[in-house]
């Protein structure tokens, strides 16, 4: 996993130890959360959103489904 950047590993992990289930689009809101309240992120802006993407890739593979299954 050393190919995604460590603020998407991170949003990633603290993301799945809120939803431990693969619900995409809750895990993408609680990775958004994270860029924006713990990392100061504007949450419009293209780097959140790249980073998210990332995230919600490394959630997927954390959790066993792999980087495009959430």
């Amino acid at each position: 996993m050393d190919e995604y950047s460590k603020q998407a590993r991170d949003a990633a992990a603290a993301a799945i130890k809120k939803v431990p289930y693969p619900a995409g689009g809750l895990i993408e809101l609680e990775i958004h959360t994270h860029l924006e309240q713990v990392l100061g992120m504007d949450p419009m802006s293209d780097e959140c959103f790249r980073i998210a993407d990332e995230a919600l890739s490394v959630a997927g593979i954390l959790l066993g489904f792999g980087p495009d299954e959430l």
